[in-house]
């Protein structure tokens, strides 16, 4: 018996009754009384057969049976008429609406028995045929999946074995067409503003075809990009045609393709990044051969090749970058000590010299934080341009470094090497277009020459790099490698070395100078001056080591730990009951640059309790000079914090009061160099006294330094100073005898009335108070 049931359908019981009477014994049956009910039984049931009546209330067995055919869940069910109707013309419209065979009332047992069981045996055969046909479609598609997945797994291999880019496209175009069974396979790249794909690998064409396939890509670039491989790279998605004789007459691909006798064709895109980068295509000899399984594996064919794609070129990325500057695309500091070492190689075999130069940007920091980084950037890359067009013909041109360059070249003597640098000079000084401004740059130029100032590579590259740094060190625009240079920079990098040491054990201590009113003698504050307790030299003062701190860039973890190191003093002075009065530290230009006093000083203070005027930043004018507004912002922001600023070394630097007007200074110091002649120098005298009258106008305080006699201590007084500083009162001294002198109340003696009274016969006036 048949699993699946045959349909009865039939409005009269009677009718439905005497068909299950003769067909029930050997079949099983389903029954629906209406159209709608036979169409929904149908749906459910997937009978083998249904017998349908015409004549019924809602629809007729016509309709029916043709809404049947034209549902494709019930198209393939045989549908038998059995009804009252006998006109040739009855039969005919059930015939034309589907039905394979008809049956009229009253019926015959024996006829409705046999026309049944002849339909169910045609039924049997049918799905036989169509099972045969799709196991033999299934055989070809497992077939044709399996040589699919034969591509994928050579493309695996090949990715494992393969490390160059054209090795990798070409494995994969050979595995597509011998292993994969596809009669042509090519790989195209994009190029250029258009995008335009040209071959880069191919298998199964000729040269005729190639040629053809060139020409037809390059015409095909212009909008609209019609043909398959460009669609597939715009729409960055797999575009297929199941039937070339169907396809666009525009695509010129296709058109190609078919007229080779090819049935169907996809393309699909490379993406080893957000955009594909090229396109794999593949021909077939059949039609209609791409389906979702199919798709779904030379989708994880293209995206495989793409995963290699991206591997190559991120490994190509990482050796450019190992031997090559990103940013200017001039050879690294390996690659020119390689060619450098070339370069002696044949100057030892030809008895020739060579000379090795480094260069350094000066200032060039000042335009990054001036400009933005940006702009830094384009005069890098434009500057590592020009160095090439001039010399790569005849030196080899590096970047060594952020703001470094380096050329290494045959030493013509004297005059060459004198021309060379005026060229170079030229080159990195001609000024450089940036967003419609110039800007001018300088450079300071390190020398060596081999033999005599190395016989290596890395010894005559060191050597230069001495030399530079000696070159800048000096203001010097160039200098040439000496032996005495290398032992002073010997001696220099040792000292670096015991400047670490020195921070890492605590060997830095403060000493304290104070600050002394000149009205009521007390003292009101201090300046904090550091020392180096060195375990085998001793005490030593700043001027041994504060050029090469700042030199190596140690004088920002120095400056910082004065910073939290008088904090600590404060409090520590607190906790004895001691006022806090206000200490002074000095900002060295780089730690200022840094931008990072504000955070250092406000959690020093939090550390300790503090507010801000516990402590006072002396900033000199250099140092705010260097970059005009990024001082003056950054100055309001420390004010605004509540920290006093003070100009250190008035008169020894721009000394301009169009230039000390733009800064929120607090109090100005006259350097130690006016305040030695005060008293018998009229010059020195008409320059203290100037600087008194302008920051008095500009309602800022007067701190003298380095007073060491009761002339210059009288003559501050007469002319209004405010405060001194020097040996007259104090030396700087440690913690201890600082704070004695604030417990002892340690004083300057009162203004005597007689130095008031006779200022205006000096032609000084006395100072004014309230600042």
């Amino acid at each position: 018996m048949s699993t699946r049931p045959i349909l009865v359908v039939d409005d009269e019981a009677i009718n439905l009754a005497t068909l299950k009477q003769i067909l029930a014994p050997q079949y099983t049956l389903a029954f629906a009384r209406s159209g709608h009910e036979c169409l929904a039984a149908a749906a459910k049931h997937q009978p083998a057969l249904i017998l349908l009546d015409v004549q019924m209330p809602d629809l007729d067995g016509y309709e029916v049976c043709r809404r049947l055919k034209a549902d494709p869940q019930t198209e393939h069910i045989p549908v038998i008429f059995v009804t009252a109707l006998a006109e040739v013309g009855d039969e005919a419209a059930g015939f034309d609406c589907g039905a394979v065979d008809y049956i009229v009332k009253p019926v015959s047992p024996a006829l409705v028995l046999a026309r049944v069981r002849n339909q169910l045996s045609l039924v049997r055969a049918s799905m036989l045929e169509r099972y045969v046909q799709q196991l033999e479609a299934q055989q070809l598609k497992i077939g044709r999946l399996s040589r699919i997945k034969t591509v994928l797994s050579g493309i695996n291999s090949a990715i494992v074995r393969l490390r160059e880019r054209q090795a990798l496209l070409d494995e994969a175009c050979r595995v597509a067409a011998e292993d994969g069974g596809f009669a042509m396979a090519w790989v195209a790249l994009a190029h250029g503003p258009l995008s335009t794909l040209s071959p880069v690998a191919t298998r199964g064409l000729d040269a005729a075809q190639l040629d053809r396939l060139c020409l037809t890509l390059s015409k095909g670039v212009l909008s609209p990009r019609l043909a398959l491989p460009y669609r597939a790279l715009d729409e960055a998605a797999a575009v297929y045609s199941n039937d070339l004789s169907q396809a666009d007459a525009a695509d010129a691909i296709c058109a190609d393709a078919r007229a080779c006798g090819f049935g169907s064709a996809i393309a699909l895109p490379l993406t080893p990044w957000e955009r594909p980068v090229g396109v794999i295509v593949l021909y077939a000899r059949d039609a209609h051969l791409f389906d979702d399984d199919e798709l779904k594996l030379l989708g994880e064919l293209a995206g495989d090749i793409s995963f290699a794609l991206k591997h190559i070129e991120q490994e190509e990325k990482v050796h450019y970058l190992s031997r090559y500057d990103a940013l200017t695309g001039l050879p690294n500091n390996h690659v020119f000590l390689d060619h450098l070492g070339l370069a002696i190689q044949s100057a030892a075999s030809a008895g020739r010299t060579v000379v090795a130069i480094v260069a350094n940007l000066a200032r060039f920091k000042r335009f990054n934080d001036s400009f933005g980084r940006h702009v830094g950037d384009q005069l890098l890359r434009q500057l590592g341009q020009r160095l090439t067009t001039e010399f790569s013909r005849s030196h080899s041109v590096a970047r060594v470094a952020g703001d470094t360059f380096a050329l290494a070249g045959p030493y013509s003597g004297d005059e060459g090497l004198t021309a060379l640098l005026r060229t170079l000079g030229e080159v990195v000084g001609k000024p450089v277009g940036i967003d419609g401004a110039e800007i001018a740059l300088d450079a300071h130029f390190g020398l060596a020459v081999y033999p005599d100032d190395g016989r290596d590579a890395e010894s005559l590259f060191r050597n230069a790099e001495a030399a530079l740094r000696q070159a800048r060190l000096s203001g010097e625009r160039q200098a040439t490698y000496s032996p005495e240079l290398n032992a002073r920079m010997v001696e220099k990098h040792e000292m670096e070395r015991q400047l670490r040491e020195a921070l890492a054990r605590q060997q830095f201590v403060l000493h304290f100078q104070p600050k002394v009113d000149l009205d009521q003698g007390c003292i009101t504050g201090a300046e904090a001056l550091i020392r180096w307790q060195h375990p085998g030299r001793g005490l030593l003062s700043p001027g041994e080591f504060i050029a090469v701190a700042e030199e190596t860039g140690l004088i920002v973890s120095i400056g910082e730990w004065v910073i939290q190191a008088v904090c600590a003093q404060q409090a520590a002075w607190r906790e004895r009951g001691m006022p806090t009065l206000p200490v002074a530290v000095n900002l060295s230009a780089l730690q200022f640059r840094e931008g990072r006093v504000r955070l250092c000083v406000e959690q020093a203070l939090r550390d300790n309790g503090l507010e801000a005027d516990a402590i006072e930043l002396e900033l000199t004018e250099t140092l705010v000079m260097q970059n005009p507004g990024e001082a003056e912002r950054t100055m309001q922001d420390l004010r605004q914090f509540g920290l006093h600023l003070s100009l250190d070394d008035f008169g020894t630097g721009y000394s301009s009061l169009a230039y000390l007007k733009l800064f929120p200074f607090n109090s100005v110091k006259i350097d130690r160099a006016f305040v030695t002649d005060v008293s018998r120098g009229e010059q020195d005298a008409a320059i203290a006294l100037a600087i008194i009258a302008m920051a008095h106008s500009m309602r800022m305080h007067v701190i003298a330094e380095g007073v060491e006699t009761q002339e210059q201590l009288q003559f501050l007084r007469r002319a209004g100073c405010d405060q001194i500083q020097g040996y007259y009162f104090s030396r700087p001294v440690p913690a201890d005898d600082y704070a004695r002198m604030l417990q002892e109340g340690k004083r300057l003696q009162p203004t005597p009335q007689l130095g008031l009274m006779s200022a205006p016969a000096t032609g000084l006036r006395p100072r004014r108070h309230g600042h």
